[in-house]
C-alpha cells in the first residue's frame, strides 16, 4: 500500500479544518441572530463569491384619493303661510214658498165665533174649532148643541152676515141662517151635524 503523499496529507489537513470552520461558523450563526445592518444588507451565495447588494425598492407612494368637493348647502324650503281662515257665509234659510190662501185675502174678522157638535161624533166641535183658530178667526168656546139641525150650519145675527159668509167659506158650509134663541147676537155660532 503506497503511503498518501505529504502533499495529498496536507490537502486532506487543510480541507478537515475549513470543514470544522465551516461547521463552527454555521453552528454558531445558528444559534445567534444576527441583527442586519440599518443601511444596505449584503448576502453572499455558495457558488459565487462576490456579494450580492440588496436594496429595499421604496414602496410607491400611493396616490392620494381626490377630495370629494363639498355638496352645497340646499337652502331650506320656505314655510308656506297658512292659508287666512275664511268666516263661513252664513247660512241662509230658504225663503217659504207663499201658499194659496184658502179664503178670501181679505183680513180675517175679529168677531166672535162658537162652535157646537150636533153630530154625535166625540171630539167634532174641538177639532173644527182647532182649524178655525190656526186660520186666525177668535174662537169663544165649544159645546155639544141639542135639538135637531138639519145640516152644518152658519148662525148670524143681522149685523155680522158679511163676517159669516166669510166663516162659511172657510169651512166649506153652504147653509146660513140668522140665529135663533138661545144663541147669542154678539157672535157667530157654528153647528156641525156631520164631519
Amino acid at each position: 500500500m503506497a503511503l498518501p503523499s505529504s502533499v495529498a496529507l496536507g490537502s486532506l489537513a487543510f480541507v478537515v479544518a475549513a470543514g470544522v470552520g465551516w461547521v463552527a461558523v454555521t453552528s454558531s450563526a445558528a444559534g445567534e441572530e444576527t441583527v442586519p445592518a440599518a443601511t444596505e444588507p449584503t448576502t453572499t451565495h455558495p457558488t459565487t463569491s462576490k456579494p450580492t447588494v440588496l436594496t429595499a425598492k421604496p414602496t410607491p407612494k400611493s396616490e392620494p384619493t381626490p377630495k370629494s368637493e363639498p355638496t352645497p348647502k340646499t337652502k331650506p324650503t320656505p314655510k308656506s303661510k297658512p292659508t287666512p281662515k275664511t268666516k263661513p257665509t252664513p247660512k241662509t234659510k230658504p225663503t217659504p214658498k207663499p201658499q194659496p190662501p184658502s179664503r178670501p185675502t181679505e183680513a180675517v174678522p175679529s168677531v166672535l165665533v162658537e162652535v157646537y157638535n150636533n153630530s154625535g161624533i166625540s171630539g167634532l166641535a174641538a177639532a173644527k174649532a182647532a182649524v178655525l183658530q190656526t186660520a186666525g178667526w177668535n174662537v169663544a168656546g165649544t159645546d155639544n148643541w141639542y135639538g135637531n139641525i138639519a145640516a152644518n150650519t152658519v148662525y148670524y145675527p143681522e149685523e155680522l152676515k158679511v163676517q159669516a159668509v166669510k166663516l162659511a167659506e172657510e169651512l166649506d158650509i153652504s147653509r146660513l141662517r140668522p140665529a135663533i134663541s138661545p144663541m147669542q147676537f154678539d157672535r157667530l155660532t157654528v153647528i156641525f151635524t156631520a164631519p
